[in-house]
């Protein structure tokens, strides 16, 4: 398989990791209690559970990835044989055979499923993730198999979150999810060329005949405890978590902006969201292009200082033409965030090859997971704070005090997110001549290993 079909094969997983992530996290809490017409608390407890168990496990699933192995090596097993029950487990969620009034039954069946989707998902997805800096070695493919995700993984945004009522409007919602399991799998089985099969097996029998019992990784704590004292991966998931929550931040409070301040429909507010994700998709192939002249550090400098420049016109938007510019501008630095993710923690996942002598991409791709999720309830917390404090009311016109709090929320706050990420990473050791440098000693062990 050539270059650009490999690439474009692997990196089609994006479509499915965001489809039904985000089908799944946006309208299944709502399906069941508005849609239902479930228990709102019993829900709403079911699905606390189904977030903490996912917190927990999400680290030791990327461990598991880690010391897992057969006759392709790590990873592929999962993604191979994954693809299938992830897809049937997403159907489950959306064909609940219990009416809302058996309370226990009905909320016991969401769940269940929601557990079994989740569990299916992280294990299938932390292993089709943590296969990329396997597949992509340079800095220079790196970057462009990044680019290609994430363009991929705009669409699967978009899709994700525009497409799912329109369907359930036009069908219902049960054969929603039937289509988009159906569409999740078959996008998934898509990547399964890149990881070219024959070849794995050859080379995992020649690794099996030349060390016939090399332990693969390390013991779990140990692992933990090197992965949370690593420089690299620290800083890196610093300013990763500061950044993420700074766009969670605007996501989710823009529809109290919108409804108040601009006084604009739902649809504007899509647009407003749509408009910042269609000029981010063709800008991460720029974004690409400049990480082998610039460096992988450089590069996502750049993008978080533009990111963060174009939350200023945020604050004098006043109407729905000038919130969509402002917008669209966002859409240029959130690209370059979005494509340097993989690019980085692969830099991290070498250098941390160096040290230990194991690839542990499945530990840090769990715990990085696990990290920046925790921005998600972070921004719950200050949302909910300054809606209390600004004087938010469920009924009749907003105060002064709530307007400016809405502002407050998708341009202070997450601007003072993005400082304090810039300024994170600015400790981040992995600079252009330092990667270089472990990129020909990983090539120079890696002959050494051939040869002895």
């Amino acid at each position: 398989m050539n270059r650009t079909g490999k690439i474009a094969s692997y990196t089609s997983g994006s479509i499915p990791a965001n489809l039904v992530s985000l089908a799944f996290s946006t309208y299944v809490q709502f399906y069941y209690t508005d849609y239902l017409k479930g228990d709102p608390q019993w829900i709403g407890a079911a699905a606390t559970i189904q977030a903490i168990y996912a917190t927990l496990l999400y680290p030791f699933l990327g461990y598991l990835s880690d010391r897992t192995s057969s006759r392709w090596g790590r990873r592929v097993p999962f993604v191979l044989y994954g693809a299938i029950p992830l897809g049937i487990a997403f159907m489950l969620v959306w064909l609940t055979p219990f009416p809302a009034s058996k309370v226990a039954l009905f909320t016991a069946y969401f769940l269940v499923t929601s557990i079994l989707y989740d569990t299916l998902f992280n294990l299938t997805m932390v292993n089709w993730s943590a296969l990329f800096p396997e597949l992509f070695k340079s800095p220079r493919e790196r970057a462009y198999a990044s680019a290609w995700k994430q363009m991929f993984g705009i669409v699967g945004l978009v899709a994700g979150l525009a497409l799912p009522r329109m369907i359930a409007q036009a069908v219902g919602w049960p054969l929603m999810g039937v289509m988009f399991g159906v569409l999740s799998i078959a996008t998934l089985l898509t990547t399964i060329p890149s990881m070219e099969l024959s070849r794995r097996r050859r080379e995992q029998a020649e690794l099996k005949l030349e060390h016939p019992s090399a332990e693969t990784t390390l013991p779990v704590l140990q692992a933990l405890r090197y992965s949370l004292v690593n420089r690299s991966f620290l800083t890196f998931v610093g300013m990763r978590f500061f950044v993420q929550f700074a766009f969670t931040m605007l996501t989710a409070d823009l529809s109290y902006y919108a409804e108040y301040n601009l006084k604009i429909s739902g649809t504007m507010q899509s647009f407003i969201l749509l408009g910042t994700l269609l000029v981010a998709l063709p800008l991460v192939y720029v974004w690409g292009r400049l990480v082998p002249r610039l460096g992988a550090f450089t590069t996502e400098l750049c993008s978080i200082v533009l990111f963060g420049l174009a939350l200023i016109p945020f604050i004098f938007a006043r109407t729905f033409i000038t919130a969509l510019v402002s917008a669209l501008f966002l859409g240029i630095g959130l690209s370059g965030v979005l494509m340097m993710t993989d690019v980085l923690i692969s830099d991290v996942i070498d250098e941390d090859q160096l040290r230990t002598g194991k690839r542990r991409e499945g530990t840090f791709y769990g715990i990085h997971g696990v990290l920046v999720g925790l921005g998600t309830p972070l921004q719950a917390i200050v949302t909910t704070i300054v809606l209390v404090v600004s004087g938010y009311t469920h009924t009749g016109p907003q105060p002064a005090s709530a307007l400016m709090g809405f502002h407050v929320m998708i341009t202070a706050i997450p601007s003072v997110a993005i400082v304090i990420g810039f300024l994170i990473f600015l400790w981040y050791p992995l600079r252009r001549q330092r990667v270089a440098e472990i990129q020909r000693q990983l090539k120079s062990q890696a002959l050494n290993s051939r040869e002895a």
